[in-house]
């Protein structure tokens, strides 16, 4: 593995979805990596454009071990994603791999979100809550149905910009751990909701399932990091450890011992169901050596990115996406998902390339 400069950081991440995929397919071809394009026919961009999650691969298609980093599971925190994916390639990182062993990189795996800077996609699904078994009873959605009229209002009118009188009445009486949970813990009855899961599997869900079985089909040793902003101390990169406590423990052997766990209450986010950990260990054998984590950067407070998520609900469910209101609740979520900071942006390329390393160094 190659150990190059860094490239010019800035230039590696984006302003628009179209501008993102022809800088990561432009990087990956010039590196060597093998392309695949999987169209999304169900939906088109903010202008118009194909929709597409890029596949690039490079190492033996027969390799043991298999390191998995994706990025764009939730839309806009792709641009994120995306700048580290092409600043890694770009660096040489992948310039040579250990013997046995292939790199993975899938760019905009919500393409939809991604173009239209939402965290979800084109049926309001929140991909990373997607993720159950659809064929079953989902999740108990009673507590979100609750707060449901109170945190997605069809006319905010005078309300304050993120919390009113009804939200914190709710934390008083609940407490601000079970308004977190309620809120962010995905929700199945409430379409036009927050962190809603959906009610059958997401044309993502079906592209990410396939691919995993595929690469598990043949290692023997998996590595899995998904990149997402929005929750944290700003820059700060936190090692959300994925499945159960073991799989956590086997996260941080290879990762540090401050991968956290969710289940374990130790983590800046939600337990949440469905979460794309779930289609990770369904992939792989029991006895396999997989391990995977979400890379999650800090931003905003936990208020100001609750409350562009509130406005850009509002906005897709019972506003106007092109009327007077949209470009302001647009910059909103960029500045909870991807904020202008050349030094936040410097950081997160950073904290990615060393656990990327790790990923395909660790025995």
């Amino acid at each position: 593995m190659s150990d190059a400069s860094m490239p010019d950081v800035e230039a590696c991440f984006s302003a628009s979805y179209p501008e993102a995929r022809t800088k990561f397919l432009s990087a990956c071809e010039a590196a060597g990596f093998e392309l695949e394009a999987v169209q999304n026919t169900t939906a088109t961009g903010r202008d118009g454009e194909a929709l597409y999650a890029d596949i690039a691969s490079k190492g033996p298609k027969d390799a043991s071990h298999v390191v998995l980093v994706t990025s764009g599971t939730h839309g806009i925190e792709g641009y994120c994603g995306s700048g580290c994916q092409i600043s890694l390639v770009q660096a040489g990182l992948f310039a040579t791999l250990p013997t046995d062993t292939r790199i993975v990189l899938v760019h905009a795996v919500n393409p939809y979100g991604f173009s239209h800077q939402r965290r979800v996609n084109e049926e309001n699904i929140d991909l990373n809550r997607n993720f159950v078994d659809h064929m079953s009873s989902h999740p108990d959605s009673s507590a979100y149905e609750a707060i449901h009229p109170i945190i997605a209002p069809a006319d905010y009118g005078d309300r304050p910009e993120h919390w009113d009188g009804e939200v914190l009445t709710w934390i008083g009486a609940h407490g601000m751990d079970a308004f977190r949970q309620a809120v962010s813990g995905g929700q199945y009855t409430c379409p036009d909701g927050l962190f809603f899961g959906g009610t059958a599997p997401s044309w993502s869900n079906g592209m990410v399932r396939t691919l995993m079985q595929s690469l598990a089909s043949k290692a023997t040793r998996f590595r899995f990091i998904d990149i997402h902003t929005g929750l944290g101390p700003f820059g700060h990169g936190e090692k959300l450890g994925l499945g159960t406590s073991s799989d956590v423990k086997r996260a941080q052997r290879i990762w540090g011992a401050d991968v956290t766990d969710l289940a374990g209450g130790d983590s800046v986010s939600a337990v949440v169901a469905g979460d794309m950990g779930g289609a990770f260990f369904d992939a792989v054998s029991p006895d396999m050596d997989a391990a995977g984590i979400a890379l999650e950067y800090g931003t905003q407070d936990p208020v100001s990115v609750l409350g562009a998520l509130r406005w850009d609900n509002w906005l897709a469910a019972h506003g106007d996406p092109a009327g007077s209101d949209a470009s302001a609740i647009k910059q909103k979520m960029r500045d909870a998902f991807y904020p202008d900071d050349g030094s936040w942006r410097a950081s997160v390329v950073d904290q990615a390339r060393s656990a990327v390393t790790q990923a395909i160094n660790a025995s």
